[in-house]
């Protein structure tokens, strides 16, 4: 073995560059970016936003997945970050600073109400909750202070509607910007950004990503000023996503409709079916014409996905746990927009104060996958045959759709 054999091992003969083309999304994995020459080399930093510096500010792979979400999200520009949560964060440190204050609902995602309180408030940004059903009333909490609203719409958990359109005029009435969880609906039920919302978020591990194999978060912008806002932010924070699950994000964003259609359609037999149980005192989905923001939904969104929560009669608790454990094709878990059929349970009642509207009792939330609509019915009966074993409660169903 000579030394000529080490070079030879590092670099490969040129290979052609006549163009391949698939039409599968290309892995192109990199951190280390070469130049041609040494002004390119010197002035790197100008490429951080349109071309290419460092793998960690953006390679072909994940500059195609931006240019394409920027397009179904109706944006100018787009932005993937690690995770839905590091969306969320960004979003809010690239709007605020110390001595500012950010308006969350009690919806918001519950681990960024936390951040607001451990992470934020240590930095002097101020994070205020307010009731999702206040809408064109917030602008009485909005102050010269505020930089940010978020509005998450619906809600993941209890899934109120909030009136985006009346909420952004009001904030931009006071110079705020508005930033929208969007993840429930995604880019294909309602575009924030045609409501005239500033920062329009999701996070793709939910319905682009569509299998429950990665983690992602994206932010699209129509504001270019704000883009490089956002993504001078991202770099400092250190930011950056694998090109690999770019290509997976990428495969799911193709049949997102396809599924997403079909959850839907799905969710409507599961609700039916919900709707003539005793077990059920409520149902948590935004075509109830009694659930909170159902006029905005209607008059705003395409659809619905299927994604929903239900609340059992209170004395069923004790029975939760057994009724669980029967079922064999929903899963215990706390993500939603896969394929695969998750149950998620938990108080939503814990940490806010704006619920007087939910009946009592354990909450159940539904995020029905892919499976066929009459098993899942079968797996949902034979668990909740426990709970018809038990004496009826004496609370007032109120689920029916009119």
């Amino acid at each position: 073995m000579t030394r000529q054999d080490d070079t030879a091992h590092i670099h490969p003969p040129k290979r052609s560059q006549e163009p391949f083309q698939a039409l599968a999304m290309p892995v192109e994995r990199a951190s280390t970016v070469v130049f041609d020459d040494l002004a390119a080399f010197q002035n790197r930093t100008e490429r951080l936003y349109d071309g290419f510096s460092y793998g960690l500010y953006g390679t072909p792979t994940s500059r195609q997945l931006e240019d394409h979400l920027a397009a179904l999200e109706g944006a100018s520009r787009a932005l993937v970050v690690p995770s839905g949560m590091a969306a969320i964060t960004l979003a809010t440190m690239a709007t605020c600073k110390g001595g500012d204050r950010v308006l969350m609902p009690e919806t918001l995602y519950a681990p960024a109400r936390d951040m607001a309180l451990r992470f934020l408030g240590p930095l002097g940004i101020e994070a205020l909750s307010y009731d999702p059903r206040l809408d064109a009333r917030l602008g009485e909490l909005i102050d010269e202070r505020t930089r940010l609203v978020w509005v998450e719409s619906p809600g993941s958990a209890t899934f109120e509607v909030q009136d985006v359109p009346a909420i952004v005029a009001e904030a931009h009435k006071a110079g705020a910007l508005v930033a929208a969880d969007n993840t429930w609906a995604s880019h294909l039920l309602f575009r924030p950004l045609d409501h005239d919302v500033d920062i329009s978020m999701q996070a793709l591990s939910k319905h682009a990503g569509g299998h429950g194999d990665l983690l992602m978060g994206s932010v699209a912008v129509r504001d270019e000023a704000l883009f490089r806002r956002l993504k001078d932010a991202a770099r400092f924070l250190g930011y950056g996503v694998s090109p690999e699950d770019c290509a997976l994000c990428e495969r799911g964003l193709m049949t997102m409709p396809v599924r997403m259609r079909q959850a839907d359609a799905t969710a409507r037999e599961i609700l039916a079916w919900l709707a003539s149980r005793s077990e059920v005192v409520q149902i948590l989905h935004p075509s109830q014409p009694k659930h909170p923001g159902h006029a905005a939904w209607k008059r705003n969104f395409s659809g619905a996905a299927g994604v929903f929560s239900f609340v059992l009669r209170p004395d069923l608790a004790p029975f939760q746990a057994e009724a669980l454990r029967r079922m064999r094709l929903f899963k215990l878990g706390a993500s939603w927009g896969g394929v695969h059929s998750l149950i998620a349970v938990n108080d939503p009642r814990k940490g806010r104060v704006s619920l007087d509207w939910l009946k009592p009792g354990p909450v159940w939330r539904l995020s029905i996958g892919l499976e066929t609509a009459s098993d899942l019915l079968i797996d949902l009966a034979q668990a909740f045959d426990l709970f018809a074993e038990q004496q009826p409660g004496t609370v007032t169903p109120d689920k029916a759709a009119e």
